[in-house]
């Protein structure tokens, strides 16, 4: 046998981190890669390890060394982290116990007492309830921008403004905005733009290429795809995140290792999914359009010409969401639900199967009615997460359950 001194070194490997050279599929599949760190392996291993072993005394090494402590630091979610990174054309990333843990780091961590935030009305609910209930109590003042204003949001603007905050699409309203406009106006008030890209994901809209600072994820959808976790990204340019990571290590949502190896090995089909989610959606809009029991569909573009042409700017494909009013109110929306056999009746979304909720009931439960009217939620609206089967299997539970309302 040769000697241990002997043995070649697995060959050292260039790894994927420039993303505009890549296209979306390779780097689904090759993004975080890094055999030459992990004894060759094609397949990172799961360091599933909560403490490291210093090589000499605190004293004398802890402050240097690599890595001590996983929630400060951990192979598998460097990792996943650099993965996230490079599927949005970003230079850092890091991954989180939550999406809403992965938004508190970057809102807790860039505000201080005095500063404002601006943010669209349409949002998340959990994401409203953090800007309206919580960061008051810190002394931060959060302007909410209506959607009819959200082409002028510069006017929203002050000298005390430190961040942007907006999803697009929205979530339940599959509204869109402009982000470049964003942009423009964080750059003018030398504030962060952060962007939450969960329901269009990398494939579809790379916000940092529009001007962004910070993409967010709950990666707990579409990047990890699967139902079988709860995890959170950032992404950003150079420097950026490294201004956070003392603060979102004292926050503690650190991301268990099992659940990093589990997010990077659902992002290497991240292509091919969001490719048959995007198609999916597609057909049952087409299909449900003018339907006699659908008083409205939320789709991105179809709320005016002008989002139809922000779309056809700033994304690549509509996503697989899609959001049904149906026509004879809350009753009626329950009873559709009722009817479905292949749609599972779940909050969450992003997975390879497909789901549908009534946000009144899960992702916007805790606003009044009228704060729900105000953001187009209607209490009969159905949000549509469109898995991965066959779209015509899809169409046609839809279309059954529609003939029972």
């Amino acid at each position: 046998m040769k000697g241990r001194q002997d043995r070649p070194s697995p060959p050292s490997r260039k790894l994927p981190r420039d993303g505009p050279r890549w296209g979306p599929g390779t780097l689904s599949v090759h993004a975080g890669d890094s055999p030459d760190l992990n004894a060759g392996a094609v397949v990172g291993p799961i360091y599933q390890t909560s403490t490291f072993r210093f090589p000499a005394p605190f004293s004398e090494a802890g402050a240097g060394h690599t890595h001590l402590y996983t929630r400060l630091k951990n192979p598998t979610l460097t990792q996943a982290g650099a993965a996230v990174s490079a599927l949005e054309g970003g230079e850092e990333g890091r991954v989180f116990s939550s999406g809403m843990a992965a938004l508190s780091a970057v809102v807790l961590g860039r505000l201080h007492q005095g500063d404002e935030v601006v943010a669209p009305e349409d949002l998340y609910g959990n994401t409203v309830t953090l800007l309206k209930q919580e960061l008051p109590r810190w002394g931060v003042r959060v302007r909410f921008v209506p959607a009819s204003q959200s082409s002028e949001v510069g006017e929203h603007v002050t000298e005390r403004t430190r961040l942007l905050l907006v999803e697009s699409p929205t979530n339940p309203t599959l509204r869109v905005v402009d982000l470049a406009a964003w942009a423009k106006a964080a750059r003018a008030a030398g504030a962060w733009l952060v962007v939450d890209n969960t329901f269009a994901t990398p494939v579809n809209q790379r916000p940092l290429g529009l001007g962004a600072h910070v993409a967010m994820h709950s990666a707990t959808k579409y990047l990890g795809g699967h139902s079988d976790l709860l995890a959170g990204a950032l992404a950003s340019g150079p420097g950026l995140l490294g201004e956070l990571d003392a603060f979102a290590a004292t926050l503690g949502g650190t991301l268990d290792p099992l659940a990093g190896f589990l997010l990077l090995r659902g992002m290497k089909t991240l292509s091919l999914r969001v490719a048959r989610h995007n198609e999916n959606a597609r057909a049952v809009v087409e299909e449900l359009q003018g339907h006699p029991k659908v008083s409205a569909i939320g789709y991105p573009g179809r709320a005016s010409p002008e989002e139809e042409r922000i779309c056809r700017r700033q994304m690549k494909g509509r996503g697989g969401m899609v959001s049904l009013v149906l026509k004879g109110g809350l009753p009626e929306a329950r009873r559709f639900l009722r009817g479905l056999s292949l749609f599972q009746v779940a909050s969450s979304l992003g997975g390879v199967e497909s789901l549908v909720s009534l946000p009144l009931e899960t992702s916007h439960r805790a606003m009044s009615r009228r704060e729900r009217e105000r953001r187009g939620i209607a209490d009969s609206m159905a949000r549509l997460s469109l898995g991965i089967e066959d779209a015509a299997d899809l169409v046609a539970d839809l279309k059954a359950a529609l003939r029972s309302v």
